[in-house]
């Protein structure tokens, strides 16, 4: 069995984070394993904190787990800090990760801050170059490139200039766009998009659970379209089969 690494933060409602990310690996016949970066208080309707784990701590995780067992890919979620950023890539290469997705997380969908200002440079400028995939949104897009996104050659652009900080897959995610979610993958070459109708309401953790999927498949053996095309449905399916469990947001059915 393939195992995979996720490293980010955990979410009380188990929609997002680290919780989702380990049922999207186990619901597509993954071992997921994981390392914790923060802690947070949330709920469907409020977000409350996010307390960073120390460094050490970090540390003390990879090191204590990835002499045991080695991950044939891994992704990473919440960062919090620059310090921690620092940590992930020092371990990333110290155990010679292979297959790592970057989910830039900068903020909840609650709008709360996940990521320090200062620290953003720093997963630019450290972390994506060792990545083989980038999956952002497109606020998380425009942070990073500084581009604003308002329409499909906008993402274009943005893409071209994610894909130029060292990452092998670039993909932009359009559920932020009103009328569709057009979602588009460029490797270096060429621009490959999936569109699909947009559902109403709310729904937390998209981002966390297509990331995990896209991991998965790409573990599974699937070429980056392919693997691409199947987490676009995956996350069209979890929307779908959505669960209203608490007051606001719904929660992926996985």
């Amino acid at each position: 069995m393939k195992t995979t690494l996720t490293i980010g933060a955990t979410d009380p409602t188990s929609g997002a984070g680290i919780q989702m990310d380990l049922k999207v690996f186990h619901s597509l016949d993954i071992y997921g394993l994981s390392i914790i970066t923060a802690l947070t208080a949330q709920s469907t309707s409020e977000f409350v904190l996010t307390y960073p784990v120390p460094v050490e701590v970090i540390e003390a995780q990879f090191e204590t787990l990835l002499k045991d067992i080695k991950p044939y890919g891994a992704k990473t979620g919440v960062l919090y800090s620059k310090e921690t950023i620092q940590c992930v890539v020092e371990k990333i290469k110290k155990f010679n990760i292979k297959n790592l997705v970057v989910d830039p997380v900068i903020a909840s969908t609650l709008g709360a801050k996940l990521i320090e200002p200062e620290a953003l440079k720093t997963l630019k400028e450290e972390l994506i170059p060792l990545s083989m995939a980038v999956t952002a949104n497109i606020p998380e897009a425009e942070a990073l490139t500084e581009i604003k996104i308002e329409n499909i050659d906008d993402v274009f652009n943005a893409l071209k200039k994610l894909y130029k900080m060292g990452t092998d897959i670039a993909i932009i995610k359009g559920g932020h766009f009103k009328e569709k979610a057009v979602d588009v993958l460029y490797d270096g070459k060429d621009f490959y998009k999936i569109g699909d109708e947009k559902y109403s309401g709310e729904f937390h953790g998209t981002g966390c659970a297509f990331s995990s999927a896209f991991l998965s498949f790409l573990c599974l053996g699937y070429e980056p379209k392919e693997a691409f095309n199947a987490a676009k449905n995956f996350i069209k399916n979890a929307i779908i089969n959505a669960l209203k469990l608490g007051k606001s947001m719904s929660l992926l059915k996985i």
